[in-house]
């Protein structure tokens, strides 16, 4: 079971690694933004396409590469309050169906989110800007990467509520 674990530490540098392509591109957009702002201020001029390069490649990569490490932070809201209301056999019954059950939705998000990806590398999809068009299906692929590391947090949470007594919808890395 170490090894596991093991594998559960290498997947949070995962998700670090994440984190950091998130803040490098909110980096990106905090200094595109101010250049425009200060070339439009100072030289009425603009960058050419800057609103819709922010829009299509800047918000998405903000946004996908966490999300894997925003999901297993606790953050998001969970059923939390009314579970700790039964018994902890009802609780472990409840956690499992849950989890199972966004499992479940997931890999139909990740399913889904690929053909569509791999539908937009086919046809090449790009968007319009400053008279130029912009490649955007390589953007496609952040999103089912995004959800298949949700199930993989997912498949860590069932593992450890499967090895101790309460249950829990993430992972408590005290516990490793």
């Amino acid at each position: 079971m170490k090894q596991v674990w093991n594998i559960y530490k290498f997947f949070n540098y995962i998700k670090l690694i994440g984190v950091g392509i998130s803040f490098i591109a909110v980096l990106g957009m905090v200094f595109t933004i101010s250049y425009d702002v200060f070339m439009r201020t100072v030289f009425s001029t603009s960058i050419r396409g800057g609103f819709e390069i922010i829009q299509n490649y800047f918000l998405p990569i903000i946004v996908f590469p966490s999300l894997a490490y925003v999901y297993s932070s606790g953050i998001l809201p969970r059923m939390d309050m009314l579970i700790e209301r039964f018994n902890t056999k009802v609780q472990q019954l409840i956690v499992y169906i849950l989890l199972l059950l966004e499992i479940f939705v997931l890999i139909l998000i990740v399913q889904f989110s690929w053909e569509y990806a791999v539908d937009g590398l086919q046809k090449k999809s790009a968007f319009p800007a400053g008279g130029s068009m912009y490649p955007l299906y390589p953007l496609y692929f952040f999103i089912p990467i995004a959800f298949l590391l949700m199930v993989i947090e997912n498949i860590f949470v069932i593992i450890q509520n499967i090895q101790r007594k309460k249950p829990s919808f993430q992972v408590d890395l005290k516990d490793i």
